[in-house]
Order: structure tokens, then sequence, then C-alpha cells
């Protein structure tokens, strides 16, 4: 059974204009010029600005999957990224590893000033 997409559905048009907004929070997130999210420095939320990131690029791939699901293989492959993408952003609320931090929330972190090593 084939189940009609539209890409006009409102749920669409949301993720299309909600996943770049979301992807510009990340990015400003990640380059330090926005650290108001840091409020919440331990446990759940500390790295969630970085979430954010992964989070816009899954919604933004999700409507691109829905905008040109007539091919199959592309639709297929979109999808497939965007559930990545959706489980870096889940994992990324609670935890990200040293690799996927930047220097300057590191430094911050382990409040030394300088990068460990």
């Amino acid at each position: 059974m084939d189940v009609p997409t539209d890409p006009r559905d409102p749920m669409n048009v949301f993720a299309a204009l909600f996943g770049p907004m979301l992807v510009i929070m990340g990015v400003l997130a990640y380059s330090g010029r926005w650290k108001g999210w840091i409020a919440v420095r331990r446990g759940f939320g500390s790295t969630m600005g970085f979430a954010w990131l992964y989070l816009g690029i899954a919604f933004t791939l999700g409507a691109c999957a829905v905008a040109v699901s007539s091919l199959r293989p592309l639709f297929f492959s979109l999808c497939v990224a965007t559930v990545l993408f959706l489980a870096v952003a889940l994992v990324a609320m609670f935890w990200l590893p040293r690799t996927l931090l930047p220097s300057w929330y590191l430094e911050l972190r382990d409040g030394t000033g300088r990068r460990r090593r």
C-alpha cells in the first residue's frame, strides 16, 4: 500500500522551516557565539545546544525526503540519514564524546583555561 505524501503538509512545512532554524542555533552554539543555553551545566541538558545542530539537520533532511518521495532511492537514502541524525541528536541531549565537543566548551567545562590532553 502506497501512502501519499504531500510536501505541503503542515508538518512538513514546519520541519522545513524549523529545521534550518535549529541548524543555525546549533552552529551558533558550536562556534561559541551563543552560550546562553549553558545555564544547565551538569546532567541533562549540558550538551543540549550542540544537539540542536543534529536535530535541525534531521528535520531538514526529513522535509527534503518528503519533498522527493516520488524518487524512491533518494527518498530512502534521506530517510536513513534522517534516522541517523535523530539518533545522534537524542544521544547529544545527554552526552557527546570529546571529539564532537568544541575546544572552547572543553576549556569551560574542565575549568583549566586550556585543553586537557
